[in-house]
């Protein structure tokens, strides 16, 4: 039996509000500062109504950033749904890399929010927060994949910690490179020398992909 995956035309029509609200907020947070932008511009420049806004983003930070808070629960989801016998690391390299890629496939609009994020306090601490959720999420998902309290064993938390290092890593060296570089090979190199122990690549090596 095939099932189909396809988005429905209600969710479509949720995406594109969702976006069209996302990328307003992104354009005056750009022209006025964070400081000068206000839900209610946001919803008249995404030709929304108010209560239309906090339908979808529980604040005008989470709107720039385009903070979707039902994604830590979907990583966890999907960490759970890997094979059952792949190891923690890899299984959480897969959901940790698809996840991203799929959220920076529009480069120029990715850059754009990191550009933002570094420049703006505010965003910042909102995006900690955002992945503070989504730490505590895939976490849990490990301990529940290997059968483990992750308040009383340390290796869920340390698998988590390496692999949202090594995505931190690849993405600060892509925005550094303005997208020049592909992110997907950037994630790859890092995932790789983390799982190899960071042991120290030959001098000669050099990493340009």
């Amino acid at each position: 039996m095939t099932v189909d995956l396809a988005p429905t035309r209600r969710e479509r029509k949720k995406q594109a509000t969702r976006h069209a609200i996302h990328k307003a907020a992104m354009e005056l947070a750009e022209e006025r500062g964070l400081h000068g932008v206000t839900v209610e511009a946001i919803s008249e420049r995404a030709d929304v109504a108010p209560r239309t806004f906090w339908a979808y983003f529980r604040s005008k930070e989470d709107a720039v950033l385009g903070t979707d808070h039902e994604r830590p629960e979907a990583l966890r989801a999907a960490l759970l749904a890997r094979p059952a016998g792949e190891d923690a690391f890899t299984a959480l390299r897969q959901v940790i890399v698809t996840d991203i890629l799929n959220r920076c496939a529009d480069t120029e609009q990715s850059l754009r929010r990191f550009a933002l994020v570094r420049r703006e306090p505010a965003l910042l601490e909102a995006m900690a927060a955002n992945h503070e959720e989504i730490n505590r999420s895939l976490v849990a998902a490990v301990a529940e994949r290997r059968g483990e309290d992750p308040k009383e064993d340390l290796y869920p938390t340390l698998v988590v910690s390496a692999g949202m290092a090594a995505l931190k890593a690849a993405q600060m060296v892509w925005t550094d490179r303005r997208g020049k570089h592909s992110l997907e090979a950037l994630l790859a190199d890092a995932f790789d020398q983390v799982a190899a122990g960071l042991a120290s690549p030959r001098a000669t090596t050099r990493r340009t992909r």
